[in-house]
This record gives C-alpha cells, structure tokens and sequence, in this order.
C-alpha cells in the first residue's frame, strides 16, 4: 500500500512538472504552438530542480505527451522512441 502511495505521489509531481513547462512555454506567445516545442530535457532539468529526481529523456518524453495531451495539444509530432 505504501508503494502505490509512493508511485501515484511520484507520478503527479512528474505530471504537474510537465504541465508547469508546457504552460510556461505558451504564456505570452501568439499561437499554442510554443508549448509544442518544450523536449523532454527541459522537463527533465525541471523535476530535478523541484524534486531532486532524475529522470531520462525517454520517461521524461512520456510524461511530456502525456500533459501535452492532458491540456488538449497534440502530440503527433513526438517522435517515437527508439527501440
């Protein structure tokens, strides 16, 4: 039970952190599109600064298409990762 407390806690800091990026990315611009343009990496730097967690750039892409989508973006343009 604690370890599932643990993941969900973890998992909404890394949500919250991905979604303050991708707002802080469209606040001030003309189009939507900016926020488009956050990479995993900026995500990443984030939630070590906020968390002190590391995190690749494969999680870090996850979590990215996921609150880009959670905030009604498409993530079309995410490349696939690579396997």
């Amino acid at each position: 039970m604690i370890e599932k407390m643990r993941t969900r806690r973890r998992h909404n800091r890394l949500m919250r952190a991905a979604k303050a990026v991708i707002r802080d990315a469209a606040v001030g611009t003309v189009t939507a599109s900016e926020a488009g343009r956050v990479t995993p990496a900026q995500v990443a730097c984030l939630v070590f600064a906020r968390h002190g967690m590391r995190i690749d750039d494969e999680e870090a892409a996850d979590y990215l298409a996921a609150a880009l989508v959670s905030l009604g973006y498409h993530s079309d343009h995410r490349p696939a990762p690579a396997v």
